[in-house]
């Protein structure tokens, strides 16, 4: 239940903008809706610190989602998430472009301090990312990496 509520609310998270920017109506024409439609795709949606819990949710429910640990190599975790990228918080503007286009990007750092500049950074270098996020807290590699190899055999 508790799974089934944080899934809810991450989803609720990714559909605010939308619903917010009138995507819930049924009655626009054909005119407005493709006009709203470029609109959005232009638009990132910036879900800033999410919990461990929602962070997990948010990698398992997102396909193609790009992890980066923005932790400095001194900190790098000795085990990480799986696929993960390593840009070190203090490198991210002047090393931003290595994250791939037109992918969800989440953060993390050990703790959730260092990802906040790296995301800032992120925020205004790249605003192609179409959703970008870090985790605010421990992240949960342990339970992502178990989940991601029962997945991805």
């Amino acid at each position: 239940m508790k799974k089934l509520a944080i899934t809810l609310t991450v989803l609720a998270l990714l559909a605010l903008p939308l619903v917010a920017a009138g995507k819930g109506t049924a009655q626009k024409s054909t005119v407005q809706e493709t006009d709203m439609n470029a609109q959005t795709q232009t638009e990132a949606k910036r879900l800033g610190g999410l919990t461990p819990e929602a962070a997990l949710a948010f990698l398992k429910s997102t396909p193609d989602v790009v992890i980066v640990e923005v932790n400095t190599d001194y900190w790098k975790l000795k085990t990480g998430f799986i696929g993960a990228l390593h840009i070190p918080h203090d490198q991210m503007a002047s090393r931003y472009n290595e994250i791939p286009r037109g992918r969800p990007v989440i953060l993390h750092c050990g703790a959730g301090v260092v990802s906040v500049p790296a995301y800032e950074t992120l925020c205004e270098k790249r605003p192609d990312i179409p959703v970008l996020g870090y985790i605010a807290g421990h992240p949960p590699v342990a339970e992502y990496n178990k989940w991601y190899k029962e997945h991805h055999k």
